[in-house]
């Protein structure tokens, strides 16, 4: 209005707003912002920074899994598994880092049953049968069989053999002849039974 020349002066903040990349690999989760993550993928986060300007950060994130395997066997007497030898049943845990580098645990559920091996010493006179074989000679024997847990088992006989005795007397008398104890007053062949010093049924003749 009054002919002036004028000048306006603005003096401006210009403000940003905030794009934060960040890339992340995990095992099985990932929490970002307060939300967990269990699959890869690209995640947007949008808030106001610092300045009130309109933001948003970028994850991409890759998720890894751990693995966890779970094996339930039955085994005869002990079972080797990743390089130990277990003897009794129970739980067992394997701790190791995976292929894809992830913690990882597997679980052995082991039942552990026994074989036999069962030992006899047995003393007969004359024979033995044991197991459908007859036996007639002292020795040690086996028999080879699958117990009812079927498990390869092995038993074993310690047997010993005595034999009854059967001598044979051959004599001449006169009138009379005392044998064990009997007198006899005819000839002709006779039996003397008894059992001998090994316990077995014994005939003289």
């Amino acid at each position: 209005g009054n002919g002036c020349a004028s000048m306006d002066t603005l003096h401006l903040t210009v403000n940003y707003g905030t794009h934060n990349v960040l890339r992340d690999t995990a095992c099985d989760s990932y929490v970002w912002q307060g939300i967990t993550r269990t699959s890869s993928g690209t995640y947007v986060y949008n808030y106001n920074n610092n300045d009130s300007c309109p933001s948003a950060d970028t994850l991409f994130l890759v998720i890894k899994a751990s693995t966890h395997n779970s094996v339930t066997r039955t085994e005869c007497n002990s079972y080797l598994w990743n390089d130990s030898t277990y003897t009794e049943s129970g739980v067992h845990v394997y701790s190791y880092t995976n292929a894809n580098g992830c913690a990882s645990a597997d679980t052995l559920h082991l039942t552990i049953v026994e074989s036999t091996h069962n030992v006899f010493d047995t003393t007969v006179c004359e024979s033995y049968t044991w197991h459908g074989t007859t036996r007639t000679t002292s020795g040690t024997y086996t028999r080879n069989y699958t117990n009812a847990n079927g498990c390869a088992s092995t038993d074993t006989l310690h047997l010993t053999v005595n034999y009854g005795t059967h001598n044979v007397v051959r004599d001449t008398a006169c009138d009379t002849y005392t044998w064990n104890t009997t007198v006899y007053t005819t000839s002709g062949t006779k039996l003397y039974s008894y059992t001998n010093a090994n316990g077995c049924a014994s005939v003289d003749t």
